[in-house]
């Protein structure tokens, strides 16, 4: 590969732009099952002078933003661009800052950190994502094809299957359609 040249293949580009502009409709969808929850009392850590983080799902959310624009400010930088603008709470600067980086992302999928930067897109995707399912990962009945483990699943809604094992992923096959026998 030489520089400037995407580090991902036209399909795993169209995956990623798919994920990228999704992030923003999780966070909402997350959100908004944090504003349903009644807010209960933060667990005490002996010693601790910080207030302990409300939940695991806010953490999502915080590092969601924390990442994105991180991603937003480094192409922006390596590409001589003018800083971010403030684009205000947070519902509209993740909107803005999705909106940015899909707009720019071919431009950042051929940049240094265009590896690092898929990666954590689709593992923000997934993490948000698996807080909206309602249904429990199924396993699927062949080993995976990289370590050969049965270990391989995908949930009910989910468009990839994912090797708990080593990690990999590919898409999941249609499922099949189940015609009535009278």
């Amino acid at each position: 590969m030489s520089a400037g040249e995407p580090v991902w293949c036209r399909p795993c580009q169209s995956l990623l732009r798919a994920r990228l502009v999704e992030l923003d409709d999780l966070a909402a969808k997350v959100g908004a099952a944090l504003d349903e929850r009644r807010p209960g009392p933060g667990e005490k850590v002996s010693g601790s002078r910080t207030r302990p983080s409300p939940s695991a799902a806010v953490d999502d959310l915080d590092e969601l933003l924390h990442t994105l624009l991180g991603w937003e400010d480094a192409y922006r930088e390596a590409r001589g661009l003018p800083p971010r603008p403030r684009r205000g709470r947070y519902a509209p600067t993740l909107a803005g800052t999705v909106a940015w980086l899909a707009h720019h992302l071919d431009g950042i999928l051929s940049f240094d950190g265009a590896a690092d930067f898929g990666r954590e897109v689709l593992d923000l995707h997934r993490r948000l994502r698996s807080r909206t399912r309602t249904a429990p990962p199924r396993r699927a009945a062949v080993p995976c094809p990289q370590c050969d483990l049965m270990t391989l699943a995908h949930g009910a809604d989910a468009d990839e299957v994912r090797c708990a094992a080593c990690d990999w992923t590919a898409p999941a096959p249609a499922q099949p359609t189940r015609r009535r026998v009278s």
